[in-house]
């Protein structure tokens, strides 16, 4: 507990600031963070099952300085697309960029499947493919909320609702919880706690939600019922999110994605809520801004 406070006294202080300038520090911030997530997601799956062990690693024939073959995993592919979708992410609202992107990504994994077949099979790929929208697409929400009009404020119901609800989850849990919700994917958390903290991340957000409405005359919806139910709808897939993340941890035999967050464990323990929530939270505010268009 007193590493999860220190850390969280360090780490809130810098996300905060990056979070709030914006622009290019988030780009920036969020690639770096997906590209981490990213590397604990394929370190995972090397525990998952034998056909891991051998396969990945190919073998490019370039010589360097003293000529040494240089070794390359083809989950590189998904560090070198996670760099370009960060890269054009200011225009991905414009589809053709991401179908592009998309579309390459696809195609470029299964040539090297063709040209090293042996050393890359289809799971391979779809390793590499999936741990890339599970990771560097899932934060990138984060980012499309921002720069979307009133972003800079309905940015922060990412977070109220997924760390919100796992705060009010873990004191609610320890305090009244008696029966277990998944036991054998998280045996700490129980039903009480996740009912407590899907109701604290929707009361945060309702009032977040009521500050904003006034300070921006939201007089076309109902703030209180409104902002409510998005931070009940952001609480529920961030619960979802953890538990995902306990489901990939348990089949590949780990207990934390990584460390670089004392006491959190690695990004992927630390932003698995923030990922799921964010999607939903992007959607709720389309809806929002569509309606009042």
């Amino acid at each position: 507990m007193a590493k999860r406070i220190l850390t969280s006294i360090v780490g809130l202080p810098i996300l905060i600031a990056i979070v709030y300038i914006g622009g290019i520090p988030l780009q920036i911030g969020l690639l770096l963070l997906s590209c981490v997530g990213l590397s604990e997601f394929y370190a995972a799956l090397k525990n998952s099952a034998p056909r891991f062990s051998d396969s990945k690693i190919i073998e490019f024939p370039i010589r360097g300085k003293r000529g040494l073959i240089r070794h390359m995993s083809v989950n590189n592919i998904g560090y070198i697309f996670t760099a370009l979708y960060y890269l054009l992410l200011p225009h991905v609202a414009n589809t053709a960029y991401f179908f592009i992107l998309i579309t390459m990504f696809i195609i470029s994994l299964m040539v090297i499947m063709v040209f090293f077949h042996g050393k890359v099979n289809i799971m391979d790929c779809a390793d590499a493919l999936f741990g890339f929208f599970y990771t560097s697409f899932l934060m990138s929400f984060i980012y499309l909320i921002r720069v979307r009009d009133l972003g800079e404020y309905f940015v922060w119901f990412v977070f109220i609702t997924a760390f919100g609800c796992d705060s009010c989850a873990y004191f609610i849990g320890r305090a009244f919880g008696r029966h277990k919700l998944a036991p054998e994917l998280s045996p700490n958390k129980t039903i009480e706690g996740a009912v407590g903290g899907i109701a604290g991340a929707g009361v945060l957000s309702m009032l977040f939600g009521m500050l904003i409405s006034r300070m921006f005359h939201l007089e076309d919806i109902d703030a209180l019922i409104y902002f409510a139910l998005v931070g009940v709808v952001g609480a529920v897939f961030s619960t979802f999110g953890d538990l995902a993340a306990s489901s990939v941890k348990r089949y590949t035999r780990i207990k934390d994605f990584g460390k670089i967050f004392p006491g959190h464990g690695g990004v992927l323990d630390r932003f698995d809520s923030v990922i799921f929530a964010a999607p939903m939270i992007y959607m709720a505010i389309l809806l929002l801004q569509l309606n009042r268009g």
